[in-house]
């Protein structure tokens, strides 16, 4: 069935990559243009605000996590609403749809701000150290992003753009670092409100929006619309896809119903550090001939490939350790509790013993009055000469079960030992039908019907006093048995 269901695909994803691919095609071969991009894009807004809004309402419990997803929601109404006033205007004059208007980039640049303070303002988690290394994981990762945008956007404009070109470079790459920096805090403090798959595909879809129109020029050196508006779209498509495998990521967590797991070392960083040597590779490429500059540049990919690569030992060594340690302190907890267990309860019944019931009667507020019920069986030792000790634990185990049911919640059903018995109860007690019900006939296998008396004594009090209550309880019990067997030898 597992099997199955991993080779059968979601079908929302495949369709979004159906709608990816028709996308690619209708673009490139000619028939799209400004007017179906801008309401290609307005339609993603608000696939976006619905998933998150839905995403919201899932984290109904988790307060934190829904505050992030209505955020995310309402960047999605806001850039619907920009670009849906974009395609109207391109729909009325297809000019106009080639340069976004002033409304246009106010409602996606209102709906980013939401969203990055939401991230920023989500809680941080971990201390100490712990937050130390966060914050140099999200340097180094902020270091790389950093060197791909000088790269492919700041560079050009500070070498051949003109000053509007480098403002406009200049704020982009800002508000690039910032989204770069507030998701980087969400994805390595281990407190996001999304898995690290569904992450990491929305980082991607948010640096594509950004770089991907520009970097594809640059790559390519196409200036074809058709292939600008493809790669304008698929980072937008992007995020649809990770709002998708958040959901499948709940709907698996909440089937299994498993705790969420450990929390693994990030490898970020080092991808960052792999991308940036790559790129350093590829910028030499053209641009120098000298085979010292080269053998340099390759010698320092290679040493950092195989510090990486030692690190990653390290890291997947450390994990396979932490999650032995892990099991062997489940394995220590559990029979920490179950040692505790044995401490606190009858061994044959299952019942709390004498030193479970000190402790509750320890724990009870002084002022508000107890009681304790004594019960002592008659006609037992009788039962154990006849059928034998084991058809004597029978009829222990048989009291105990009816006892158990009889005390409420709130009480306590005690083996005091042998075939003694204790009930704690809050206030006073009324133990009508209680000897009865424990008096009527026990079904033992193999034997007749056996059927034993009960005794019951009953004290209230404060449980400041609990040795006072069980001696006058104990008084009680002895009083009804003497009184039980002088009624049978008067009816005799």
């Amino acid at each position: 069935m597992n099997l199955r269901r991993r080779l059968n695909p979601d079908p929302v994803l495949a369709g979004l990559a159906a709608f990816s691919l028709a996308l690619v095609w209708w673009f490139l071969a000619g028939p799209g243009g400004a007017t179906v991009s801008w309401a290609v894009q307005t339609g993603l807004d608000v696939t976006i605000a619905v998933c998150s809004w839905w995403l919201a309402q899932q984290n109904a419990g988790h307060r934190h996590a829904r505050r992030f997803w209505l955020a995310v929601a309402a960047t999605g109404v806001s850039c619907a609403l920009g670009d849906g006033f974009q395609t109207v205007l391109a729909v009325l004059d297809d000019r106009a749809g080639h340069q976004p208007h002033p409304v246009q980039t106010g409602f996606v640049v209102l709906g980013m701000v939401i969203a990055v303070l939401a991230m920023l303002f989500h809680p941080l988690g971990g201390s100490g150290r712990q937050r130390l290394r966060l914050w140099l994981d999200a340097a180094t990762v902020l270091a790389g992003v950093a060197v791909f945008l000088w790269y492919f956007l700041l560079a050009g404009a500070v070498t051949h753009g003109n000053r509007a070109e480098l403002v406009g470079a200049g704020a982009t790459s800002a508000v690039m670092l910032l989204i770069t920096f507030s998701l980087l805090k969400l994805l390595l403090s281990g407190t996001a409100p999304f898995a690290r798959l569904p992450g990491i595909v929305a980082s991607v879809a948010v640096a594509g929006t950004a770089v991907a129109a520009s970097t594809v020029t640059l790559v390519t050196g196409t200036a074809d619309p058709g292939v600008i508006y493809v790669s304008q779209l698929l980072p937008c498509l992007l995020m649809p896809v990770g709002m998708r495998l958040q959901t499948l990521h709940m709907r698996r967590a909440a089937a299994l119903a498993t705790e969420p797991a450990r929390r693994r070392s990030s490898r970020l960083p080092y991808v960052a550090v792999v991308a940036v040597q790559l790129l350093l590779l590829g910028a030499l490429v053209g641009h120098s001939g000298d085979l010292r500059i080269w053998g340099v540049a390759v010698g320092a990919v290679a040493i950092t490939a195989l510090v990486l690569s030692r690190q990653t030992a390290a890291f997947t060594d450390n994990e396979r350790l932490l999650a032995e340690l892990d099991s062997r302190m489940t394995e220590v907890r559990e029979l920490h509790d179950e040692l505790r267990h044995r401490a606190t309860h009858d061994a044959l019944t299952g019942l709390a013993n004498r030193s479970l019931l000190e402790q509750r009667l320890a724990e009870l507020p002084p002022g508000d009055p107890v009681s304790v019920l004594l019960i002592d069986l008659d006609g037992f030792k009788p039962v154990n000469d006849s059928y034998g000790h084991h058809a004597g634990d029978q009829v222990l185990i048989a009291v105990a079960e009816r006892l158990a049911g009889w005390t409420p919640a709130d009480g306590l059903a005690v083996r005091l030992g042998g075939d003694e018995f204790a009930v704690l109860l809050p206030g006073p007690a009324a133990t009508e039908g209680l000897a009865t019900m424990l008096e009527a006939p026990i079904m033992l296998p193999g034997t007749a019907d056996v059927a034993v008396g009960a005794s019951v004594g009953v004290a209230t009090g404060s449980p400041a006093d609990a040795s006072h209550l069980l001696r006058e309880a104990d008084a009680a019990m002895y009083r009804t048995k003497a009184e039980r067997k002088r009624s049978l030898s008067f009816s005799i």
